[in-house]
């Protein structure tokens, strides 16, 4: 695991564990760092084509125990703009059909947009997936912000303060990283498909049914002599769920901060399925606790949010028992809890009934909690929801008195 929490992330992105979302958020405000092409790389050490290049040289493995095959779950998957020359990457989850064709489940609405044209041409499309890198690769992999005349390896250049050596595919002018483990060099044909699933989802439910994704046919491997397969499941408290969000919450804390509200961290917990949003602020008055909470629930930076909750930093937001304590403490269910009705929920989300004529979208409402404490402007009744602590508490050790 390399980016499970937010000391791993903090090593990963070079900065303090109670600093990682505020130095992705300035990281990414930086925009794209810079590349360069070289003639070839470590991930050029070995190449596999034609009848040698199959999916079985690759320790793929079956994730949960009822999924439809063996997946991928950490390609970073290239494609690039036919028009434009401008390249996208998004981690999609391939389901493994045959010794030399997938199924690959499309996530990134950027990444669909370019498919597309090469579909409309009846034109192959070429896709490069990237499996292993530094973490940054991932996290960068993971925004989906605007970029339009860039790509996320650019992003994790910056993320790195480095220049990123770059190699072109074998079969195709998409360039990839040249220090990467694995690279798989596949193509899309216009129309070809295959059945794709049932996978278990980030929320830990079988969420979709299988069904006809475009098919995956892998031309080439490239890798590098000792080459490492990164492995990445969506099993809770691993690296799968953190890497979703991570450039999400950096966003979400920008755009608060940039509204003038006085944040001090932003956490989506695996713990919560990914639906829910806990922002740490302080707030002078209520109102501005009920603005961030909107803010939070209708932010285009978010993916799943349903319910955001709003605390105190008096709080651990990474402590799901302090985050009870907060709710059952701090929260009057008749004035600090709002419920916003017929809004649309995302397909995954089983508790949402679906929308017969949009299926697989659902409907449903959002949840905003205020938790904090009395706000600033308010100093007096403030001071009575100061945390006490019992005499000796955290001081007494059992070990003193053995």
């Amino acid at each position: 695991m390399l980016v499970c929490d937010r000391h791993r992330q903090a090593i990963a992105l070079k900065t303090t564990p109670g600093n990682v979302v505020a130095h992705l958020a300035k990281m990414i405000n930086k925009g794209p760092g810079k590349t360069r092409l070289v003639k070839t790389g470590p991930v050029k050490a070995k190449k596999l084509s034609g009848k040698q290049a199959l999916f079985t040289k690759i320790p793929i493995c079956i994730h949960s125990p009822h999924d439809g095959g063996p997946y991928i779950g950490s390609g970073m998957c290239v494609v690039r703009d036919p028009d434009t020359g401008h390249q996208n990457v998004a981690i999609h989850r391939i389901h493994i059909k045959g010794p030399s064709h997938a199924a690959v489940s499309l996530f990134s609405p950027h990444s669909k947009a370019i498919l597309q044209k090469y579909a409309e041409r009846k034109q192959s499309a070429p896709m490069a997936v990237v499996i292993g890198h530094h973490p940054c690769f991932e996290i960068a992999t993971n925004y989906f912000g605007p970029h339009d005349t860039w790509h996320e390896h650019e992003l994790a250049a910056t993320l790195l303060d480095e220049t990123i050596e770059m190699v072109r595919c074998e079969h195709s002018d998409i360039v990839v990283p040249a220090h990467a483990e694995i690279i798989l060099e596949c193509e899309i044909k216009p129309g070809a498909t295959e059945m794709e699933g049932p996978f278990a989802e980030f929320h830990n439910y079988y969420a979709s049914e299988p069904s006809p994704k475009p098919r995956l046919d892998l031309k080439s491997i490239t890798m590098r002599k000792d080459a490492i397969y990164r492995h990445l499941n969506a099993t809770p408290y691993t690296d799968h769920q953190p890497l979703a969000v991570l450039p999400s919450e950096a966003r979400l804390f920008d755009q608060l901060t940039r509204r003038g509200y006085q944040i001090n961290d932003v956490f989506i917990p695996p713990w919560g399925g990914l639906f829910v949003t806990i922002i740490q602020m302080k707030a002078l008055v209520e109102e501005q606790v009920r603005e961030a909470l909107l803010t939070t629930l209708f932010s285009s930076a978010l993916l799943f949010t349903k319910i955001a909750i709003a605390v105190d930093d008096d709080i651990d937001i990474y402590d799901a028992q302090d985050i009870i304590y907060a709710l059952g403490t701090r929260v009057n269910p008749v004035k600090d809890i709002m419920q916003i009705h017929g809004t649309q929920g995302i397909p995954y989300d089983l508790s949402l009934p679906l929308i017969p004529e949009a299926p697989p979208w659902r409907t449903g409402g959002k949840l905003a909690i205020d938790a904090t404490k009395p706000p600033l402007a308010k100093k007096a009744l403030r001071e009575k929801f100061t945390r006490v602590n019992k005499q000796g508490w955290g001081k007494v050790l059992l070990e003193d008195y053995i």
